[in-house]
This record gives structure tokens, C-alpha cells and sequence, in this order.
């Protein structure tokens, strides 16, 4: 175990878990200084690479800037804490925070594919699958993803986001009330519109994490935030799961009439009431097909589906009628109900337990 101030970091396979506490910024310091060889092995390997193939590199600096210029104070403070210990300049960990955002410049394809089984689907508490799908070279950052828990000192729940290192904001998160919270684009029925005016979606989510206990509270953040992207959002507890179909114009709880007890979440809206046609699977990266493989399979398993099922449907690849796809960079299977997580990057690492409850400490009622 590696420490420094507060915080405390380890390994567990090719997965980094950073576990912080105290004030954002020094949750921030911490951070920075955990996670150095993470984050200027990001910046070497990937932003070089970027800002070396950019037209204009000064476009890119400010499309890093636009992106970290609407972020809530506390989440600032978390970068500028950053910037004091872990040997990179506030300009250089803005275009890390914004690596994502930055790539996708690039003709990418992204794939990811989110299942949800429980009541009649599920053999016991609702498990929750789900692959992230990216351009093939992140494969090279696999040694630099990382699972941040955060403990603010603020009276703020304690959240777990995983992803690359670096990124202050959340596309897979647990919360120690057992929220657990994953993100795909929707583009394929949002549109491609983009707004720098706004706080950016993926900031919001890891406020509302931060701030949220129920799936109730999620939802009311959810009617009162505009997106600045196209997403779609699956949320659970340990009982049920909730879609939000969420375009920059409006949001939408995605209501499963036929199929009580399953949500499957690929990249386009599902919701009737958008009135919407299906996307081309061709043109968008086949997500019609993907969802169908997994309906299918959940329909196969439906009654027996748990955590070991869940792991056999997610390991599913397209070509043999599931959902795992050569860009996808890495799988999570939860049960938010016992705060259990599995991990897996395909051909690096197997399917590996994180205990949650022992990161997030969550409160005794």
C-alpha cells in the first residue's frame, strides 16, 4: 500500500484503487500524488499522441479548457490539489481530464452495452452488467484506469468513480448508499450536439452521486439538469434499475412495459413516447443488435441470472450472438445490494471481486 497525507492507494491486478479523504483540494493532493505514474504515463502515451496529430494544438488545449470551464467549484478544487503534487501543470491535467472528450474528434465508434436483471429475471438481488467500449489504442492505458473513492469532508456522500486515471467526473459510479450509476452515448437518437455553455453531463452525474441517496433523488436531478450530450444513463439500487434516455433538449424515464424486471441500454432511445425510428445498425455501430443479443440472452437465463450468469452473458461477444465487441476496454459486473463489483479487461485481466462496502464505508442507519 502506497500512502500520502490521507489517502491510500492499491493494487488489485491491473486496477488502481485511490482511496481519499478530507477537503476537495486535499482530496486533490492526494490524488495527484497516488496517482503520478498513472497520470503522466496518460499524458506521455495519449496526449502526446493527440496533440502531436491535431491540426491545430491550440484548438485542442481549448476544447480541454471549455470542458473543465463549467465544472463545479468542489470538483476544481479537486484538479488545482492536483496540480500541487503529481508534477503536472493545471493545462496539462485539464487535457487528461478531458482525454475522452478529445479522442472522440477521432471517426470513433463507441460500443458500450448495459444489462440489468432483477425480479423475475434475476436468482436473488438485482445485478447489473456492463462493457466499455472505446477506440482500440486506450487498450494501451490499461494499466492506468483506476477506481477513486472519495470521502469529502463536507458532509457529501462518499462515491467510487472508475475510469482512466485522472478524469474528474463519472461514467461508472457507486455510491455508499449502494447507488450504482453507468453511462453510454446517445448519440445514434440524441444527435451529435454539443454545448460548452453548459455544466458537462459527466460532471453532473458525479454530483449527483455525490448528493443523491434514493432513486428518487436521482431522478429529480435528473428533471432539473440539461445535458450539454446526448447520453443514456442506468441507475440501480439493490432493488431495481432505472433508464434515462437524455438528450440535450429534454429527459426521459425509459418505461419497460413488456419486460418488468429487465433494462438493457445499448446506444439509442428505446422510449415510445420520442416517436423516434430505429437507427441504421451499420451506421451505429450495430447497437440495435447488441441490445437485441442481450434481451435474447437474458430471456435464456431469465430466473437464473446472478453475478456468475451475468459475467458469462457480459463475456458474450457479438459474433456469438452477445454484446462484447473488439473495442471493449473493460467489463464491470455489480450487485448493489451487497456492494460487490467484479472487473475484468478482456485478454489482461479475469474477472476480478472488489469489495465495495470496505472502500465506501457506507453509514449505519
Amino acid at each position: 500500500m502506497e500512502t500520502f497525507e490521507k489517502g491510500s492507494k492499491i493494487k488489485n491486478g491491473k486496477l488502481n484503487i485511490l482511496d481519499l479523504y478530507g477537503t476537495w483540494r486535499e482530496m486533490g493532493r492526494q490524488y495527484g500524488a497516488l496517482a503520478r505514474p498513472e497520470l503522466r504515463h496518460i499524458y506521455g502515451a495519449a496526449m502526446t499522441k493527440l496533440l502531436n496529430d491535431a491540426p491545430d494544438r491550440q484548438l485542442v488545449c481549448q476544447k480541454a479548457e471549455k470542458f473543465v470551464a463549467n465544472y463545479p467549484f468542489r470538483f476544481k478544487e479537486i484538479l488545482r490539489g492536483m496540480a500541487e503534487t503529481s508534477g503536472l501543470s493545471p493545462e496539462d491535467l485539464n487535457l487528461i481530464n478531458a482525454l475522452e472528450v478529445i479522442a472522440s474528434s477521432e471517426l470513433v465508434s463507441p460500443q458500450c452495452s448495459g444489462i440489468a436483471a432483477w425480479g423475475d429475471y434475476s436468482a436473488g438481488p438485482l445485478v447489473y452488467g456492463r462493457n466499455y467500449d472505446y477506440l482500440p489504442w486506450f487498450k494501451e492505458l490499461g494499466e492506468d484506469l483506476a477506481l477513486v473513492a472519495f470521502h469529502p469532508a463536507d458532509g457529501s456522500l462518499s462515491v467510487a468513480a472508475l475510469g482512466y486515471a485522472g478524469e474528474i467526473y463519472a461514467v461508472n459510479a457507486m455510491n455508499e448508499t449502494g447507488l450504482f450509476l453507468e453511462l453510454n452515448n446517445g448519440m445514434p437518437s440524441g444527435g451529435a450536439l454539443w454545448y460548452d455553455s453548459r455544466v458537462p453531463a459527466v460532471a453532473a452525474l458525479f454530483g449527483f452521486m455525490f448528493d443523491c441517496s434514493t432513486l428518487d433523488e436521482i431522478e429529480s436531478a435528473f428533471q432539473t439538469t440539461r445535458a450539454n450530450f446526448a447520453y443514456i444513463v442506468g441507475v440501480a439500487d439493490g432493488q431495481t434499475a432505472r433508464c434515462f434516455e437524455w438528450p440535450v433538449f429534454d429527459v426521459k424515464l425509459r418505461l419497460s412495459h413488456s419486460r418488468p424486471g429487465l433494462t438493457v441500454l445499448t446506444n439509442h432511445f428505446t422510449e415510445f413516447s420520442w416517436g423516434l425510428p430505429r437507427p441504421d445498425d451499420k451506421t451505429y455501430w450495430m447497437t440495435r443488435t447488441r441490445r437485441q443479443n442481450l434481451l435474447n440472452l437474458a430471456k435464456h437465463f431469465k430466473g437464473t441470472i446472478n453475478e456468475t450468469v451475468m459475467k458469462n452473458i457480459m463475456d458474450t461477444k457479438i459474433d456469438e450472438l452477445g454484446a462484447t465487441t473488439e473495442q471493449t476496454l473493460y467489463q464491470l459486473v455489480a450487485v448493489p445490494e451487497r456492494y460487490e463489483l467484479w472487473f475484468k479487461i478482456p485478454e489482461e485481466q479475469e474477472w476480478t471481486q472488489i469489495d465495495m462496502k470496505s472502500i465506501l464505508k457506507p453509514r449505519e442507519d
